[in-house]
């Protein structure tokens, strides 16, 4: 196995357990790596999910841009809302501070289920062929 960090649906169900709580209306996940843990709270909380598209790293979790980019426009109105932001890790916090100028008028929260990590997680399925 290499050195990155493998995070079992187990462990990040629990982590959404313990750490999303609250009186929220919607959570937005941040595509791709935001769309599990985004889905696991939003089925915790009982509340809508919708998907932001934004990328900042390749496949090989290096960065290719300097600044996260928005990949598809962001059209839903979140005026008023109480918005939990989802990602899978927030290391610098670059993609979430760019996911947050799209939800302007939206209410605030600062949880993070995993991390800051020194890399990042290489989820099951990032995996190659040969399994590792």
């Amino acid at each position: 196995m290499r050195d990155e960090q493998i995070i079992g649906l187990d462990e990040m169900m629990a982590a959404v357990k313990v750490k999303v709580s609250g009186d929220f209306d919607l959570v937005v996940g941040i595509e791709r790596g935001g769309l599990l843990p985004a889905y696991l709270a939003s089925r915790w909380l009982n509340i809508p999910l919708e998907t932001i598209r934004i990328r900042f790293r390749d496949d090989s979790h290096n960065p290719f841009t300097d600044e996260p980019q928005l990949t598809e426009p962001w059209k839903t109105d979140v005026r008023g809302k109480r918005v939990l932001l989802a990602d899978d890790v927030g290391n610098s916090g670059a993609t979430l501070r760019r996911a947050a100028r799209e939800l302007i008028g939206a209410g605030n929260a600062d949880i993070s289920l995993f991390g800051p990590h020194d890399r990042c997680i290489r989820w099951p399925w990032d995996r190659d062929q040969s399994g590792v």
